[in-house]
């Protein structure tokens, strides 16, 4: 008999106000301004990146996904039993869905994003579809450095 796994909750770094104002300020110095897009990724910014991905005009995500499924099976052989599955800028984790369906056991999958929305929806998705599986999402900017050196970047650096 197999335990569930509990509904994740998600581990929350967020951006620290202090940070949006000097990124705010920075931006609207330059020539032209600009405002980096990581703000743009509330609930509706992720929803419309999503939309974006599905068009004929952005192909990245097409690429990726079809590199995964022509590669899943070889890639969870590399990986191995019990693996721990990290995804940054996970999105809505539909790569590693595919990849997860290969995997031997997995440990657990830690999809990292900047939209605690999305990921929180996601990840109550990826428990529905994956039961057994430990989930464990990671609200981050992961461009920067995290507490506890769970992010790159993170070696080294004040994270007061």
């Amino acid at each position: 008999m197999y335990q569930r796994a509990s509904v994740p909750e998600v581990l929350d770094f967020g951006s620290p106000q202090a940070s949006f104002r000097d990124d705010l300020l920075r931006g609207l110095q330059q020539h032209p301004k600009s405002i980096p897009s990581k703000y743009f990724y509330d609930e509706r910014g992720a929803e419309l990146f999503e939309r974006i991905c599905e068009t004929p005009e952005y192909y990245p995500t097409r690429t990726e996904l079809e590199i995964t499924r022509t590669h899943a099976e070889e890639m969870a052989g590399c990986l191995g039993e019990r693996c721990l599955l990290v995804e940054y800028g996970s999105g809505a984790s539909l790569k590693s869905r595919i990849l997860l369906d290969h995997l031997d056991a997995p440990a657990g999958y830690v999809p990292i994003d900047i939209s605690r929305e999305q990921l929180e929806r996601t990840a109550t998705i990826l428990h529905g579809l994956y039961p057994r599986l430990e989930v464990l999402p990671v609200c981050a900017d992961y461009t920067g450095a995290a507490p506890g050196g769970l992010l790159p970047g993170a070696r080294g650096r004040d994270l007061g």
